[in-house]
């Protein structure tokens, strides 16, 4: 089995630290452009690099405003409070907060909503984490994570000044995968989308790729489990159980080959040992990749069938 390091989006953004804002003077009718400067603050907290994140961990602050880690598939994108259009970064922010324990009497309804219940679980929230408490959720106070990270990389230290757009901390997400040389004759059913056994999980197989070995094309399978594999380190060693079933009278042909009639059935055309070619009716039993198995009178191992070019 091997665990993959997937980068979650790189550098976390810059939520905490100030939005660069640009200011100066002007003189009316001179023509004269204004000065701008870059606004930083200082980091007051930054989480260690290699530590495991889990739900509402702070990753760092910035003049002790903590950045705060929570699940959710969709990243924060903009500032929600009362005034927001509904949306799923709003449900994300629900369920959180409820799984938190800042919702202990149920007074909010987790949907996409974000209306004065919510603003009250907000502010309890704010108020744990020693935030200042508005009832509103800034931009870049909050890093949506679609699942268990860990931090791969920290860029800054307590005491640095930052601004907006400076890479503060990157995280990682581990995936498994299991590669398995596939064995001779069965490259023909071992194909992407196979849903295979590991160790006692499911698991599919997502890929297939070759190698030269001693000499040799070997041809491997990249299966991806459907759970993680617990105990399962780089270079472990898993079972992989393929389950086929043997099927009598069945053909192989190229899916090119089957001649679709308007009835809704199927048939190949087939060469007699004369040169000569009829066309024969079939099953249709099963199409994998570009191969169709197919049941037809007369049709044996060996039979040779004809397909447009």
């Amino acid at each position: 089995a091997t665990t993959t390091p997937t980068p979650t989006g790189g550098a976390v953004p810059t939520g905490g630290a100030p939005t660069s804002r640009s200011g100066g003077t002007g003189t009316s009718g001179t023509g004269t452009s204004g000065t701008s400067t870059r606004v930083t603050q200082v980091v007051t907290s930054v989480i260690a690099d290699g530590s495991d994140v889990t739900m509402g961990t702070v990753l760092y602050s910035v003049e002790s405003s903590p950045v705060v880690e929570l699940p959710g598939s969709l990243p924060a994108w903009r500032t929600l409070d009362t005034s927001s259009e509904d949306g799923i970064d709003v449900l994300q922010l629900e369920m959180d907060l409820t799984a938190l324990g800042y919702d202990p009497d149920s007074r909010m309804t987790i949907d996409t909503e974000f209306d004065s219940d919510t603003k009250a679980v907000v502010k309890a929230w704010q108020a744990g984490y020693g935030m200042e408490v508005t009832g509103s959720v800034a931009l870049g106070s909050v890093v949506f994570v679609g699942g268990e990270t860990t931090v791969a990389g920290v860029a800054v230290a307590v005491g640095d000044e930052v601004g907006d757009g400076d890479s503060i901390l990157s995280l990682s997400a581990a995936s498994q995968q299991v590669v398995i040389d596939v064995p001779d004759g069965a490259e023909a059913y071992m194909v992407p989308g196979l849903s295979v056994k590991v160790g006692s999980g499911d698991g599919t197989v997502t890929l297939l790729r070759s190698l030269e070995r001693d000499g040799s094309v070997v041809v491997q399978a990249v299966i991806t489990p459907a759970a993680a594999i617990e105990g399962a380190d780089n270079g472990s060693s898993v079972k992989v159980t393929v389950t086929t079933t043997s099927l009598d009278g069945v053909l192989l042909v190229p899916t090119e080959a089957l001649v679709s009639r308007l009835d809704g059935s199927y048939a190949v055309q087939v060469v007699a040992d004369d040169g000569t070619s009829t066309f024969v009716d079939v099953e249709l039993l099963g199409v994998s990749g570009s191969a169709a198995g197919v049941r037809g009178e007369g049709l044996t191992a060996g039979s040779e069938v004809l397909q447009p070019v």
